[in-house]
C-alpha cells in the first residue's frame, strides 16, 4: 500500500454549526416504537446470473472498435457487443470459446473477461426500532448480535447538517428497483437524454434516461430478478427517510445513478471500468463498488485507468474490502487493493464495535470500518431484507461521502477522503486492522455551505377554486434579501405544460406567471429560510398540476429547484366506487362539429347527404344536420373539430352506457362519428349527419386499424388517431384473458396508449392482490390509482413506441405477466397544437370517382384528405397558432416547456400528506 493510503493528516479546526433540519421519524429511539416487525422471507442468494460468457476482443490492424462491434454482432452465439477502453470490444456469448471468436474477421485476440463476486454474505429478516442500529444504535435495535449503544455511524447526527440533496451516487452493481417505494424518489434522471429509442446525447446508449445496463447493453437498469444485490446496496446509500416505510439510507435525499455490470452474485470487471467512466462523465459525485476479486493484466490496468479518470472528474470511489476474512495487505483483490487517492476501502463492523467475522482487514489497505452485520435494507421485490457483508458497509460510507460532498462542495476527492477518515471514531478492535483504526462517524460532519435548502410540501390536494398549497423551507441560517421563484405546470394530453398568465399571491404580493410558467416574488429581508412565508394562493380548476419552488438570497439561487404534484378538484378526489373499465355501449350525443370547407369529387351517381358530427361519448353517436350535397360517385363528408356531446347514463373515465343524453366535450369519452351518405362534401358547417360507429373510417380502405393479437389474449380493435385532432392517439382496445396467473386476470383496457404516458389503464381479475405493484416492460413502474380484489387502475408511464409486457406483483412476491399486453404509439399524424381549438378538416369521398380534399381552417395543421378510393388529394394546411402554445382546460394558456415536460416522474411522489418533492 502506498504512502497516500497512510494515516491522514489532521485538518485545521472546523466550526460546526448544527442546523435544525433533522429527518422526520429518526430523531429519537421511540419514534417508531409502536411499529411491529413484519415477517420477511429469508434470501439465500442474490438471484441467477445471465449464464453468458464474456470475452475482451482486440481488433486487428486497421479495424476500429466500432467496426468490430458491427462485424461480430451478427455472429452465431454473440448476444451483445460493445466497445470498452480505447481499442477493445467486450462480447457476451453463449456457447463460444476464444478460438471461435478469433476465427472471425477483424479479431486479433480474444481473452476471457474476469467475473468477480459481489462482496456480500447472508441475508435474514425488518424497521428502525428493531433493526436500525447502523443509523443510531440504542443497544436494543441490533438483531441477532450483541450491541453497544452508539456503536454506529452517527448518521442521525449527520442529518442535522445535510441529507444528500443534489449529490449523485452511482451504484455500479447488478440492478435497481425503480418502483420500490423507498427508492423511486432517488432515481437519477439524465438531463441530456429522454427515455426512448433515440440516442440524443450522442454517447452511443439510446434511452439512457436513468442510467445504463452494461450487462444487456440496454436502458433496463432494474435488471429483473438478477438485480437484487444492487437494489439492496442502493437502499443502504439512499433509501428515503420520513416516509413511514422501512428505515433509511445514510443519505436519504441523495440521487442514485444505477449502472448495471452483472446479474445475481457476480459482475464483470471490464464493464465495471466502463461504468466508472460513464458515472464520471454524467455528473456522479461518488461511485460505490461493492464487488471485487483477484485478477490482473489488462483488466486491472483498465480498472486503474477508469478510477484515475474518475478522480480527474472529481469523483470518489468507495469499495468493499471483501468477505473472505483475510488480510488485504497480504491477499490483494481489486478494486479493494487499489492505491489511487480517490479510493476508500471499507471493512465491516458489528453492533458491538468489533470486526465482523467475515470481513477482510488490512493495516495499509482497508481505510475504515462501517456497520455491516445484519443491516436492514431494500430488496428488489418492493420489500426489505437483512444483509451481512462488506457489500452493505461500503454503500453506507458512499452515502457518508455524499454528505461530505454536500457540506464541502469545492473539495477535491483527496480532500473529501481525508475529511472522512479524520472524522472516524477510534475503536480498539480496529487498531492495526485499518488505516485509521476507526469506524465511520458523521458526528463531526462540517457545516455545509449556506447555498442549499430543502422544502416540505403539504396541502397538495384541494377542491377546485382558490387553493393554497403549503410550502416550508429549511436550511442554514443566513441574513439577506430573499426571494422565491414559483412555477406552475399542468398535465394535458399526457404532457406537462408550463401554465402562463396565472396569478400567484405570496405575502400580499400578486404576480402572474410568464411563458416559462414561473414568476419571481420578493420576500424581503430575513435571517433564516425557515422564517419565510412561501405558500402561494392561486385559483385553479380541476386538473393535475406541478408546483415548483426555488429560493434565492441576495440574488443568488439557493440549491436546486424542487417540484411536487398539486392535485385539484376531480384529480384529487378518490375515484367513485365501482368504477368501470373502458368499454363499449350505445348512447346518443348531440353536438356541433367545427367548421370545415371542402370540395367533393364529381362524377356520375346518386345525390346524397354528407357531413358528420362527433360527440365525446363512445359508441354510436347520433345527431342531426346537413352536410353539403353534390352529384357523382365521389362520396364525401364535411367534418370539423370535435363538438360537444357525451354518452348518456353513467360511467367513468372512457366507459359508456346506454341511454340518451347530451353534455360537454369535457366529459372525456372516446369519439363517435356519424357517417354521411354519398355526395360531395359541401362548404359550411356540418351540424352532424346521422350514422353510427365508434371509430372513424380507416384512412385507406374502410377497415378499422387494429394492433396484432397477443399470446393468451384476445385484442379488440383499437381506436386510431382522431383526424384533425390534437395529434395524440385516442387510447382504445381491450385484451381479454382466460383468467391469467395467480390473480385470475381477465382483461386489460385500453390496450393502446400514447408514448407520452398518463393514460389510465384498468386490469380486471378475480383475485387481484392488495397493495399491488404494476410494471410496464422490464423497468417502468405504473402508478396505482386505485385497487380492489377485482380491479386495479394504473396511470401508465411514458415509454418508447412498441409493445410491452405488463407485470402485476403482490407484496409477497407472486406475479402475473400479461405478454405483449400494452402497445405504445407515437402521437403523430394529427393536427399540431395551435390556436384556441383544432381546425376543421374536409374529407374527400370514399367512392370510385375522383375527388379533391378540402382545406381546413383554424388549427395549426388541419388538413383535408382525399378520398381513400376516389384518388383525391390532401388539402392544404390551415392557419393556426404555434405548435408550442395552446389553450388548455379552463381557458389556461399552456406553453410547451422542456423543464416541465421532464417532470413526469413527479407523479410517483406521494404528496397526499407531506413530501419533500423532487429536484428539477
Amino acid at each position: 500500500m502506498s504512502q497516500s493510503r497512510g494515516a491522514p493528516l489532521r485538518r485545521g479546526a472546523l466550526a460546526v454549526v448544527l442546523v435544525t433540519a433533522s429527518v422526520a421519524g429518526y430523531a429519537g429511539a421511540a419514534a417508531y416504537s409502536a411499529l411491529a416487525s413484519p415477517v420477511v422471507p429469508v434470501a439465500s442468494d442474490f438471484g441467477p446470473d445471465d449464464g453468458l460468457t464474456r470475452y475482451v476482443l482486440t481488433a486487428g490492424a486497421g479495424v476500429s472498435p466500432a467496426d468490430l462491434v458491427r462485424a461480430v454482432t451478427p455472429a452465431d452465439g454473440v448476444v451483445n457487443a460493445q466497445p470498452v477502453g480505447d481499442d477493445r470490444v467486450l462480447v457476451a456469448t453463449e456457447g463460444l470459446a476464444p478460438h471461435d471468436l478469433e476465427a472471425l474477421p477483424g479479431i486479433a485476440d480474444a481473452r476471457y473477461s474476469p467475473p468477480v463476486p459481489v462482496a456480500a454474505g447472508s441475508v435474514a429478516d425488518p424497521y428502525w426500532p428493531q433493526y436500525g442500529w447502523n443509523l443510531e444504535n440504542t443497544g436494543t435495535n441490533a438483531p441477532n448480535q450483541a450491541a453497544v449503544a452508539d456503536a454506529d455511524g452517527d448518521v442521525t447526527t449527520g442529518w442535522e447538517v445535510g441529507t444528500g440533496e443534489d449529490v449523485v451516487v452511482a451504484v455500479i452493481d447488478t440492478g435497481y428497483d425503480s418502483d420500490h417505494p423507498d427508492l423511486a424518489g432517488a432515481l437519477w434522471t439524465n438531463p441530456a437524454e429522454p427515455c426512448g429509442p433515440v440516442d440524443r446525447d450522442g454517447n452511443g446508449k439510446a434511452g439512457d434516461c436513468h442510467g445504463w445496463n452494461f450487462t444487456t447493453n440496454s436502458a433496463d437498469v432494474d435488471n429483473g430478478a438478477g438485480g437484487t444485490h444492487g437494489a439492496s446496496v442502493a437502499g443502504a446509500v439512499g433509501a428515503r427517510a420520513g416516509n413511514g416505510l422501512g428505515t433509511a439510507g445514510v443519505a436519504p435525499d441523495v440521487t442514485i445513478m444505477p449502472l448495471v455490470i452483472g446479474s445475481g452474485g457476480g459482475v464483470d470487471v471490464v464493464l465495471g471500468a466502463e461504468a466508472i467512466r460513464y458515472a464520471a462523465d454524467h455528473g456522479a459525485d461518488v461511485v460505490n463498488a461493492s464487488w471485487g476479486g483477484a485478477f490482473g493484466g489488462w483488466a486491472l490496468d483498465n480498472l486503474r485507468a477508469a478510477v484515475a479518470y474518475a478522480e480527474s472528474k472529481g469523483v470518489v470511489v468507495v469499495v468493499a474490502a471483501g468477505n473472505d476474512a483475510r488480510d488485504r495487505d497480504a491477499a490483494p483483490v481489486y478494486p479493494a487493493s487499489l492505491t489511487e487517492p480517490n479510493v476508500v476501502t471499507v471493512g465491516s463492523s458489528t453492533a458491538a464495535d468489533t470486526r465482523s467475522d467475515f470481513s477482510a482487514w488490512g493495516a495499509g489497505s482497508v481505510d475504515l470500518f462501517a456497520p455491516g452485520t445484519v443491516v436492514f435494507t431494500t430488496w428488489n421485490d418492493g420489500g426489505y431484507r437483512l444483509i451481512n457483508g462488506t457489500s452493505i458497509a461500503a454503500p453506507q460510507v458512499a452515502g457518508a461521502v455524499a454528505l461530505y460532498r454536500q457540506a464541502m462542495p469545492g473539495a477535491t476527492p483527496r480532500q473529501l477522503r481525508q475529511a472522512l477518515l479524520e472524522d472516524v471514531d477510534p475503536v480498539g478492535a480496529f487498531a492495526g486492522r485499518s488505516v485509521t483504526g476507526g469506524r465511520l462517524s458523521l458526528s463531526r460532519l462540517p457545516a455545509r455551505a449556506a447555498d442549499t435548502v430543502s422544502y416540505t410540501f403539504t396541502s397538495m390536494t384541494a377542491p377546485a377554486g382558490v387553493v393554497t398549497p403549503r410550502v416550508a423551507a429549511a436550511g442554514p441560517a443566513a441574513a439577506g434579501e430573499y426571494g422565491v421563484t414559483l412555477g406552475l405546470g399542468m398535465e394535458h394530453e399526457g404532457e406537462i405544460w408550463a401554465v402562463s398568465g396565472v396569478e400567484l399571491t405570496v405575502g400580499g404580493t400578486t404576480l402572474a406567471t410568464d411563458d416559462t410558467g414561473t414568476v419571481h416574488l420578493p420576500l424581503g429581508r430575513a435571517t433564516d429560510p425557515a422564517a419565510l412565508a412561501l405558500s402561494p394562493t392561486v385559483e385553479l380548476g380541476d386538473g393535475r398540476y406541478v408546483l415548483t419552488v426555488q429560493l434565492d438570497r441576495d440574488g443568488a439561487a439557493l440549491g436546486r429547484t424542487h417540484a411536487a404534484p398539486l392535485l385539484v378538484g376531480a384529480a384529487a378526489a378518490p375515484a367513485p366506487g365501482g368504477g368501470s373499465s373502458p368499454g363499449t355501449g350505445t348512447g346518443s350525443g348531440s353536438g356541433t362539429g367545427g367548421s370545415g370547407t371542402g370540395t367533393g369529387g364529381t362524377g356520375s351517381g346518386n345525390t346524397g347527404t354528407g357531413g358528420s358530427g362527433t360527440g365525446s361519448g363512445t359508441g354510436t353517436g347520433s345527431g342531426s344536420g346537413t352536410g353539403g350535397t353534390g352529384t357523382g360517385s365521389g362520396t364525401g363528408t364535411g367534418s370539423g373539430s370535435v363538438g360537444s356531446g357525451s354518452s348518456g347514463g353513467s360511467g367513468t373515465d372512457r366507459s359508456t352506457s346506454t341511454g340518451g343524453g347530451s353534455g360537454s366535450s369535457e366529459a372525456g369519452g372516446s369519439t363517435g362519428t356519424g357517417a354521411g351518405g354519398s355526395g360531395s362534401g359541401g362548404s359550411g358547417r356540418s351540424d352532424a349527419g346521422s350514422g353510427s360507429g365508434t371509430t372513424p373510417d380507416a384512412p385507406s380502405g374502410g377497415t378499422t386499424p387494429t394492433v396484432p393479437d397477443v399470446p393468451s389474449g384476445t385484442r379488440t380493435p383499437t381506436t386510431p388517431e382522431a383526424p384533425g385532432g390534437s395529434g395524440a392517439p385516442i387510447p382504445g382496445g381491450q385484451n381479454v384473458y382466460p383468467s391469467v396467473g395467480p390473480f385470475g386476470i381477465t382483461s386489460l383496457s385500453p390496450a393502446r396508449v400514447s408514448t407520452a404516458g398518463g393514460t389510465l389503464v384498468t386490469i380486471t381479475g378475480t383475485a387481484l392482490p392488495a397493495d399491488p405493484r404494476v410494471r410496464i416492460g422490464d423497468s417502468a413502474a405504473a402508478t396505482v390509482v386505485r385497487a380492489s380484489a377485482t380491479q386495479v387502475v394504473v396511470r401508465v408511464p411514458a415509454r418508447a413506441a412498441g409493445v410491452y409486457d405488463v407485470h402485476v406483483f403482490a407484496p409477497d412476491g407472486r406475479q402475473s405477466v400479461l405478454v405483449a399486453a400494452l402497445t405504445y404509439a407515437d402521437p403523430t399524424g394529427g393536427t399540431a397544437p395551435g390556436g384556441s381549438a383544432p381546425g376543421g378538416t374536409g374529407t374527400g369521398g370514399t367512392g370510385g370517382g375522383s375527388g379533391t380534399g378540402g382545406t381546413g381552417t383554424g388549427g395549426s395543421s388541419g388538413g383535408g384528405t382525399g378520398g381513400s378510393s376516389g384518388g383525391g388529394t390532401g388539402g392544404s394546411a390551415g392557419a393556426g397558432g404555434s405548435a408550442d402554445v395552446r389553450t388548455g382546460p379552463h381557458g389556461l394558456r399552456l406553453v410547451r416547456s422542456p423543464v416541465f415536460a421532464g417532470l413526469r416522474t413527479v407523479w410517483s411522489t406521494d404528496c397526499s400528506g407531506t413530501c419533500r418533492g423532487v429536484r428539477v
